[in-house]
């Protein structure tokens, strides 16, 4: 039982400190912003998975309260020194406090942007007409120019009048191109799933470096699904032109991140010749996702299959 909760942690010394640092290299590394995404994704899971292994493992542990929840054995405790007994319940009580004062810190966070979300929707469906071109467009009346991606079942992207007039035929169609990119890979729950980590786990270096690039990297890999139907051309000019425009609230806006340096690098990428990640770097990306995922959950499966079955 002692080796398998010293694994968990280690995996959350390496994954949640030593991991960040690392991964922060591959945003201008030859590896591409899709296999980037997944290993900050996969370090950021895979923290959350052993940092909960561990706090199941303290709650759950004999001769802790929680031991006798899971195994259902009446006679479990009694087996166990009072001494013993009292400090293993006191160890409980902290560790339950921490866990319910984390999650009260993050839940209520993640309802309150999934509230922003379906006001945001209400309210666009109250202002905002269809385009009758684009089955999945909604039309806003306004001169400045903005397009964004709101997750929806029906026209999940906005474009105001203003951008419509602003952008070209051929512009207008790349940065469709880059908001339907984000509706299909998911980018909206990653960037919520991101929020809750951090609001849950922001002590943690990788988890505050992750709320810094990884906002950047979806934007990198929605611009390369937009270049691979329009080129690059079409696309840098509507970023240009959209670039002083606000996203809505939990929208994610062709124009990305408010920071100019942002942008920049964006439009520099876009700009110059793009490199095509190298197989090994990418396998190499590729088994540290998937290990990053799998050593915390089995290793912490295996540790709560082991208390359920030691008294």
């Amino acid at each position: 039982m002692i080796p398998l909760v010293a694994a968990l942690v280690v995996a959350v010394v390496l994954l949640g400190c030593a991991a960040g640092p690392v991964l922060d290299l591959l945003r201008r590394a030859a590896v591409g912003p899709g296999a980037a995404i997944a290993c900050w994704t996969a370090a950021l899971a895979g923290t959350f998975i052993a940092a909960a292994g561990i706090a199941a493992a303290g709650l759950l542990a004999p001769p802790g309260p929680g031991h006798g929840l899971l195994s259902r054995l009446r006679d479990c405790l009694p087996h166990h020194g009072r001494l013993a007994t009292a400090a293993a319940a006191v160890a409980t009580a902290v560790l339950a406090a921490a866990c319910a004062a984390v999650l009260a810190r993050g839940l209520p966070r993640l309802g309150r942007a999934v509230r922003h979300r379906r006001r945001h929707r209400e309210m666009l469906r109250l202002v905002a007409r269809e385009d009758r071109r684009h089955p999945d467009v909604l039309v806003l009346d306004h001169p400045v120019p903005v397009a964004y991606s709101l997750p929806s079942r029906h026209r999940a992207i906005v474009v105001s009048t203003g951008a419509q007039q602003a952008l070209s035929a051929e512009e207008l169609g790349a940065v469709l191109a880059h908001e339907r990119a984000h509706l299909r890979q998911r980018h909206h729950v990653l960037l919520l799933a991101l929020d809750l980590v951090h609001a849950m786990l922001p002590w943690l270096p990788t988890v505050r470096r992750a709320r810094a690039r990884l906002p950047l990297l979806l934007e990198m890999a929605a611009d390369d699904a937009a270049v691979r139907v329009h080129g690059s051309g079409p696309l840098v000019d509507a970023l240009c032109r959209l670039s002083a425009a606000p996203a809505g609230a939990g929208a994610l806006g062709a124009a990305g991140t408010p920071a100019a340096g942002a942008l920049m690098e964006r439009v520099l990428r876009l700009e110059g010749a793009p490199a095509r990640p190298r197989r090994a770097v990418r396998l190499a990306a590729g088994l540290f996702a998937v290990a990053a995922v799998a050593a915390p959950l089995l290793t912490g499966a295996a540790a709560v299959a082991e208390l359920a079955a030691t008294c």
